[in-house]
């Protein structure tokens, strides 16, 4: 066994592109990645002829493949939102893809492809350039045509129809004609499958809700894949950019031929485990089972049965936003108690089972009020994992990821302690200082459309340097923070160097 697999990302941010290979290195295997350069920068597309090329060259070298569609297709996640695309170039494009698997059928491969998201807003920096003017109305359009749907409320029928009274013809008519296109595509993976060319598939959610468009489509997706009998291989749940971390660990777990982990989950609150996630469709109990079940494994009834127990960190009542500062006051209630809830998972810790801890209090952040009590209760390398990034998809798919690969790192014997501190030093530095902390500060004091790339980072480095490097001197003293840089030049992200 070559012990290498290779990704083709949805984009070449940290979480996307960085983040699944260091979490491979946990379980001693290596992840092969195209060059940054060649797959695109935000709505820029990849560089298509070079993706092919590349894939080609490294197959004979690794044990599995794990692609976005998203990427081979479009040219990324974004520019799947965007592209103009006819379906039989975007055909051309798969057929081209898929040979390789014909070429290679001993090559595992898996793939994702995400429905297409829904933003209800007004910023058009990941969307087509009229979602500055139309953005929330097509949001409108799209959730009240699914409810009408589906209770045949005349309210709901009334909303659409102003709905279409507002937003132009022509425009409504591109962005329904791209969602077709991308939709057609994803139901024909399905027959591949089926087919045996590709073994695993996902279509995460990006940024969804309760009814949309991406609703109905997810609906007919599983249909047609339970038609087929293929719910064991075909996953459809809420998330989008933590899904090559979720397959990496699946696969790794799969080429190893070993058992997976079962996990236990303890969450701060039961009401706040009840509550649906911003951006998602359910609840963030359902989340976890979803997440868990795509990695190739299930929760368990108790403890003693469980190889990792998974602390959730749950809102008292709604989930928050760190970045809109949203619903802040429906966090920290009486309806949940963390510091039992770190107790609890400090006994099962000295007790000598795996512990990690996903915070989904809030989206786009860590829970400020959580962070203390887990860091009296542990030192941060103790743990098995941790994350609080993003969508509660998107923290819940890393921790599950993490923790897995730390359980078949000590089961194997593999040092990986190195590996695995500096993945936990990453995730508390980007997580909790600068998406709960600086990024607010700095939003604060900047607007960032009217000043320079140059100044943004500089204001990010003035506030964040000095406080990341006493935290990482208190929590590791073998790890060096070097650099940071905005990927997008934005400040919604950071990319941050440890060695």
């Amino acid at each position: 066994m070559a012990k290498k697999v290779a990704l083709i990302p949805v984009d070449a941010r940290p979480v996307t592109y960085d983040l699944p290979k260091d979490l491979a290195s946990l379980a001693g295997w290596e992840l092969l990645l195209p060059a940054k350069e060649k797959i695109g920068f935000l709505k820029t597309p990849a560089d298509y002829d070079y993706l092919f090329q590349w894939v080609d060259e490294i197959a004979p070298q690794v044990d599995g493949v794990i692609v976005s569609i998203d990427m081979i297709l479009y040219g990324g996640l974004v520019p799947s939102r965007i592209n103009t695309d006819d379906q039989s170039t975007i055909q051309d494009r798969l057929d081209r893809f898929l040979d390789i698997k014909r070429k290679y059928p001993q090559l595992d491969m898996m793939a994702f492809s995400s429905t297409m998201r829904l933003s209800n807003s007004y910023v058009n920096q990941e969307e087509k350039e009229y979602w500055d003017q139309y953005g929330k109305e097509i949001w409108q359009y799209s959730y009240h045509y699914h409810r009408y749907q589906q209770h045949g409320l005349k309210e709901d029928e009334a909303i659409v129809e102003s709905m279409k009274e507002k937003i132009p013809h022509a425009i409504l008519e591109d962005y329904l004609k791209t969602r077709e296109r991308n939709f057609t595509v994803n139901m024909s993976l399905i027959n591949y499958v089926a087919d045996g060319v590709l073994d695993h598939l996902v279509f995460p959610q990006d940024d969804t809700s309760e009814y949309g468009l991406n609703i109905i489509e997810q609906q007919q997706l599983r249909d047609r894949l339970f038609a087929k009998n293929l719910q064991e291989n075909i996953f459809i749940y809420p998330g989008a950019d933590e899904v090559a971390s979720v397959l990496v660990a699946h696969m790794i777990y799969q080429l190893e031929n070993v058992t997976y982990p079962t996990f236990y989950p303890i969450y701060s609150g039961q009401r706040g485990a009840l509550a649906i996630a911003l951006y998602e469709d359910r609840p963030l109990q359902e989340s976890v089972k979803g997440q868990i079940d795509a990695f190739g494994s299930h929760t368990v009834e108790s403890i003693e049965d469980a190889d990792i127990v998974l602390g959730i960190n749950v809102p008292g009542r709604k989930q928050g936003d760190v970045s809109l500062r949203k619903q802040l006051s429906e966090i920290d209630t009486n309806d949940r108690n963390i510091g039992e809830w770190v107790k609890k998972l400090s006994y099962y810790y000295k007790k000598r089972k795996q512990v990690a801890i996903a915070d989904v209090a809030y989206a786009n952040g860590a829970d400020p009020m959580m962070i203390p009590y887990v860091l009296q209760q542990f030192s941060l390398t103790e743990l098995a994992g941790f994350a609080a990034w993003n969508t509660a998809g998107n923290t819940i798919g890393t921790v599950i990821a993490q923790a897995a690969l730390v359980h078949l790192a000590n089961q194997q014997g593999h040092d990986f302690s190195k590996a695995k501190n500096k993945q936990l030093v990453l995730r508390l530095l980007d997580d909790y200082l600068y998406q709960t902390v600086v990024r607010q500060e700095v939003r604060e004091v900047m607007d960032e459309p009217s000043v320079t790339e140059g100044e943004l980072l500089r204001k990010v480095e003035e506030l964040f340097m000095t406080r990341a490097v006493e935290m990482v001197r208190k929590i590791d003293s073998n790890i060096q923070l070097e650099s940071i840089y905005l990927p997008w030049n934005r400040t919604f992200e950071i990319g941050i160097t440890l060695k």
